[in-house]
């Protein structure tokens, strides 16, 4: 490396070097990966780093190095020149590997790579500026189509009341069900539940009294706020019309939907879902993400991995691809590379080494290089030009729709709703579908606002289930599970990243570079545990 770039390396960690330590590492030929390990042994009082300290600290190195015990089988950043001396004889490894796979495709029986079509993606720009008659459009947005979804689901023979009612319009015995957004809810001081419901057509809100005795009544305090809801019960005695200022509710209605069949594809096609790669991050575990490259690859793998590796074609990464810089306090002591650019750049490396005849679709997380709120615009361009530049690559936001003939699949990341979930749902760490079930019961994917989650001001709520896809799959959990649930298959994603909060560690580990794939034609599911092939 030339001395100016050793010079930046340094200042990037706060540190000044001296001459006799750069002479030194400019004639040890050290590879930057190499001496930014270095960097980060050395503690951050030391003021000037001299010849003596990189000597003392050198031996340290060398000791973590050994205990890599995959470091050269998968391209990084720092390993561009081999990288460049292999394109230069135009026979780069990738496009070694790529061949290669091609070949070990062909004698099992190669099959032809789906037609994935975008149903829905999120537009990189909102509609109109953030303000209040903006986010007005979204949730009479969200009302209308949730309403409608209810009243779909709603029998014949059931009566929707209004909430503004004239005298001819009171049903004789005063029952029926009344829909509406809701605005809060409480306990009463005799232990009867209250639902604030709010309605476009009505400016006085409805409070929705569940007694104490109704068959769900532990379920009504799990009801989350926003949420389109409708509850059957009963007006009270002495109503005369006007509007529905007080209900006797008896049992509630969520938008939900019944059991479906699932859309199998005339072809079987393979896709394998991954998330949470938090390149970038100390935590992030290199050796796994190696594993995945030789699964890709058909490298050296069993008779039984190399027949299911050869038939994907297509592998969708569900957000968190970087640690980010910024997100949290001191995040700087948990993180190698100190821009997002670096970050991408570096995980470009080795994500081109993944065959390219296989399709790789990718969505952001809130550790990506787009805005926080949900839905998310695509990864910025310009901050993750290196990653985007790749050609079997497609980036698009977070969530997204995608269809492979008549099959949908409805892919998001998922963060904050873990918040959610333990708040309302008794959420068990280790099984974030529980609280995905709640999810599809509500149609929407983040219907809470406000508290945990800000929302991007789209005049169209983007983040509505408006239809009931055949599969729904998440990151951000780090948890790998499969269940099917009326018909709909519940995927989520382990991640590639060592859990650095100490008290999960030991159950976040369990899911370390485990991920589901999905057969297309006959809707299995398999769980592909990275850590147990063998390099």
């Amino acid at each position: 490396m030339k001395q100016d770039t050793l010079v930046k390396i340094f200042l990037e960690y706060s540190f000044n070097v001296a001459l006799d330590a750069l002479d030194w590492l400019m004639k040890s030929n050290i590879s930057e990966e190499k001496l930014r390990q270095l960097i980060q042994q050395i503690p951050k009082d030391i003021p000037v780093i001299n010849l003596k300290i990189l000597e003392k600290y050198q031996k340290t190195i060398d000791q973590l190095l050994k205990q890599e015990t995959i470091e050269n089988d998968v391209s990084s950043k720092y390993n561009t020149i081999k990288l460049e001396e292999k394109r230069e004889s135009n026979l780069g490894k990738s496009e070694e590997i790529t061949t290669r796979r091609i070949e070990k495709k062909e004698n099992l029986k190669q099959k032809p790579s789906p037609d994935v079509v975008i149903k829905r993606d999120i537009p990189e720009r909102s509609s109109d500026k953030p303000n209040v008659e903006t986010f007005r459009q979204l949730f009479l947005n969200r009302y209308k189509k949730l309403s409608e979804i209810l009243k779909n689901n709603i029998q014949e023979q059931e009566t929707i009341l209004k909430q503004n009612l004239s005298s001819t319009e009171i049903p004789e015995d005063k029952n029926g069900i009344l829909i509406g957004m809701v605005q809060d809810t409480c306990v009463l001081h005799t232990n009867k539940f209250v639902i604030q419901l709010e309605n476009p057509d009505s400016e006085v809100l409805t409070r929705c009294v569940m007694v104490q005795d109704s068959k769900n009544f532990p379920e009504y305090r799990n009801i989350l706020r926003d949420s389109v809801i409708g509850i059957k019960g009963v007006l009270p005695k002495k109503y005369h019309g006007g509007n529905v200022t007080a209900f006797w509710g008896k049992d509630i209605i969520r938008p939900s939907f019944n059991p479906i069949k699932f859309n199998s594809t005339t072809e079987s096609y393979k896709i394998l879902f991954i998330a949470d790669t938090h390149f970038g991050s100390k935590n992030f575990i290199r050796s796994i993400f190696a594993k995945l490259i030789q699964f890709l690859s058909l490298k050296s793998l069993t008779t039984q991995y190399e027949k299911i590796a050869s038939e994907i074609s297509t592998v969708m990464i569900l957000g968190d691809l970087i640690e980010g810089v910024g997100l949290f306090p001191d995040q700087k002591d948990e993180i190698q590379f100190h821009s997002l650019q670096s970050q991408y750049e570096g995980l470009s490396m080795l994500l081109k080494e993944i065959p390219k005849n296989i399709e790789i679709i990718i969505i952001p997380g809130e550790h990506d290089a787009t805005h926080v709120p949900n839905p998310q615009p695509a990864i910025d361009k310009q901050i993750g030009k290196e990653l985007l530049k790749l050609p079997n690559l497609k980036s698009h936001g977070n969530p997204l729709w995608l269809t492979i003939e008549e099959m949908t699949i409805l892919a998001f990341h998922g963060q904050v709703n873990d918040i959610l979930f333990e708040k309302h749902f008794h959420f068990d760490p280790l099984k974030p579908i529980i609280g995905i079930k709640q999810l599809l019961e509500y149609r929407h994917l983040y219907p809470e606002y406000g508290t945990f989650n800000p929302i991007t001001p789209y005049k169209k709520d983007y983040l509505i289930i408006d239809e009931v896809p055949d599969v729904i799959v998440s990151g951000h959990f780090h948890q790998a599970h499969f269940e099917e649930y009326k018909g709909v298959k519940i995927l989520t994603c382990g991640s590639f990243q060592r859990e650095h909060n100490k008290k999960n560690k030991n159950i976040i580990n369990e899911s370390l570079g485990k991920f589901p794939m999905l057969d297309t034609q006959t809707g299995q599911v398999e769980m592909i545990d990275l850590k147990k092939i063998q390099v």
